[in-house]
């Protein structure tokens, strides 16, 4: 009889062993096919629109710019953006007059048939360049929001407009106005730190911070007629600028669903 109950006091014993790993196994397998929430991924667009400040080289002729700037970026899961960044800058108020040279003791400019030109000068340019950045949340409510950086690198061109009304200035003809547009272009980067803010029901996202730009750059034009010469130093091209923006994100949804139920926004 006591032999009977040891054997089946072992039998009991190897029996829970058994469920116990069986439980075990059931519960890893639970894990690998559904793994804890995350956040979603989204392809971002950006539209801006700032002011910016020249300094270095670039304060020589120019004033002020104001930017329409975008950006079509990949956000993944752990809040890194991978994309491309570009702006288009623009003035009407610049600090030279690039057509100096044109003007008569009156400081007019006579067209071919002897009538005063209508002349308009400005700046005009533009960045375009691949951008990484990192949004860091501040509250643990919404991890779409926080504060972001962005580091860029790219092309930066930049000329002074000469607007001519009617083509009856002979020496702005054609390929003589490119003399005395003091074209400007190189390698340049950029690093923007700012407040960006995507709500938890997907429908206001907005952002705004400051960004700074450094571009090493080359007159472009073999020769500059204005001021009788060729210009092929380098240069060093500085704005420093605020910006705000809103964004539309387009979010990917899990492959096992089609609703949010094992994929988080925040």
């Amino acid at each position: 009889m006591r032999y009977i109950t040891t054997s089946l006091l072992i039998l009991f014993y190897i029996g829970l062993a058994q469920t116990s790993f069986a439980q075990k196994n059931k519960d890893t397998v639970d894990l690998e096919i559904d793994p804890p929430p995350r956040l979603q991924q989204a392809i971002v667009f950006d539209f801006s629109y700032g002011i910016q400040l020249p300094a270095a080289d670039m304060a020589k002729y120019f004033k002020y710019n104001f930017s329409l700037g975008g950006k079509i970026r990949f956000m993944t899961s752990s809040n890194l953006f991978l994309g491309i960044a570009g702006d288009y800058q623009f003035s009407e108020d610049i600090k030279i007059d690039p057509v100096s040279s044109l003007r008569n003791p009156e400081g007019w400019i006579i067209d071919k048939n002897g009538f005063l030109a209508d002349i308009k000068t400005g700046q005009r340019g533009f960045y375009l360049g691949g951008s990484v950045g990192y949004l860091l949340p501040v509250s643990k409510k919404n991890k779409r929001s926080g504060i972001e950086f962005i580091f860029s690198g790219g092309y930066q061109q930049h000329w002074i407009l000469i607007d001519v009304l009617g083509d009856d200035v002979l020496q702005l003809n054609g390929d003589y106005k490119k003399g005395y547009d003091y074209m400007t272009s190189g390698f340049a980067m950029q690093q923007y730190i700012g407040y960006r803010y995507m709500s938890k029901n997907k429908l206001l996202n907005f952002w705004g911070g400051f960004d700074f730009l450094q571009g090493f750059t080359k007159n472009r034009r073999n020769y500059n007629f204005n001021v009788m010469e060729a210009d092929d130093k380098n240069h060093i091209d500085l704005l420093f600028g605020f910006r705000i923006g809103m964004s539309l994100p387009i979010y990917f949804y899990s492959t096992r669903t089609d609703n949010d139920d094992d994929v988080k926004f925040y």
